[in-house]
């Protein structure tokens, strides 16, 4: 492998890969840090929410995407990367005035 400038984030890093998966940016996941592929744009962005970053010189082993995006792409010209939401409203049973009817209907 050879080096590569990298940038290297720390902080939280949950938010940091959720930033940096916003750019579709190559990634190397460690324990304590990221290291990242970034252009400036996303440099700004993890700095905007409070990331430390920095210029690393290291071997990069991103982690692989999980469908190669020619894959997504031919999806979503197919119509298959479609997403349909359903929702369910339920409301509360009136048992106030399921009981009143029970009572009702009892011989007085």
């Amino acid at each position: 492998m050879k080096h590569e400038t990298l940038t290297e984030v720390r902080g939280d890093l949950v938010l940091a890969a959720l930033c940096v998966g916003q750019f579709r940016a190559p990634c190397q996941i460690d324990t304590s840090r990221l290291l990242v592929r970034a252009d400036e744009a996303l440099i700004q962005a993890l700095h905007a929410l409070g990331l430390e970053t920095a210029a690393v010189v290291e071997d990069f082993t991103p982690v692989p995407l999980f469908a190669p995006e020619e894959v997504i792409l031919d999806q979503i010209a197919r119509g298959l990367g479609r997403r349909q939401v359903q929702t369910h409203v339920f409301g509360p049973h009136d048992e106030e005035g399921a009981e009143g009817e029970e009572s009702s209907n009892a011989p007085a």
